[in-house]
């Protein structure tokens, strides 16, 4: 059984999400994403997948303001590098397994000097991210 959950790009590389509740264990997670139709939206830089800790609220969240992120990092996205593109990145689903059934948020990071540029939830439905879950038996 496949469910996505809802995820939407907000300012800082923050993106919201309500992981769905699904039959038996959650057993791969996937973040679905393209590429944005920017000349410079592609990256030959990794960029890290990583829980967000802290609290925040959209409306207010600045880069001074943005909220604490986990030491772990559940996936990565790399190769990136064509615009307007969809790509997808799979996700260690076990730090996601113990937030199902409530809302949690996942941020990109990256330490290299080129940005990866994305659409958000603001986009048409195609273009959208989406965290997909596959659920199976216990």
């Amino acid at each position: 059984m496949r469910g996505p959950g809802r995820l939407r790009r907000t300012r800082g590389g923050v993106f919201a999400s309500v992981l769905a509740l699904g039959a038996g264990l959650l057993r791969s997670a996937r973040l679905t994403f393209r590429t944005s139709s920017d000349s410079t939206a592609g990256s030959a830089e990794s960029h890290s997948i990583v829980p967000v800790t802290g609290t925040w609220t959209e409306s207010t969240v600045t880069y001074d303001t943005r909220p604490t992120l986990s030491t772990s990092v559940p996936g990565t996205i790399s190769g990136a590098t064509s615009v307007s593109t969809g790509y997808a990145a799979e996700l260690n689903a076990s730090p996601l397994g113990g937030a199902l059934g409530s809302a949690t948020s996942l941020a990109l990071t990256g330490s290299g000097t080129d940005s990866l540029r994305i659409w958000s939830s603001e986009a048409t439905a195609a273009f959208r991210p989406q965290l997909v879950l596959t659920f199976g038996d216990e």
